[in-house]
């Protein structure tokens, strides 16, 4: 699997992709190869936020419930 780093990278590869073939269409809207470009570039940022939601949560377990339940409310 791949880390949040890794996943960055891919993420600024994929956005430079996505923009050169956008730049190239005459159409992006219509482009299939645009739309599935930009389909990765979503995919890709959907994985790194997920991750990065997960390491937060993970941190949020380890306070006791008390303290979780403070922060939510103020």
């Amino acid at each position: 699997m791949a880390t949040l780093d890794q996943l960055k990278t891919h993420i600024k590869k994929a956005q430079s992709v996505f923009d050169g073939s956008a730049k190239k269409a005459d159409d992006p809207k219509d482009n299939p190869e645009v739309r599935q470009k930009k389909k990765k570039l979503k995919r890709l940022q959907r994985k790194a936020s997920k991750m990065a939601a997960t390491a937060q949560m993970v941190e949020e377990k380890k306070k006791p419930k008390k303290e979780r339940k403070k922060a939510a409310e103020g």
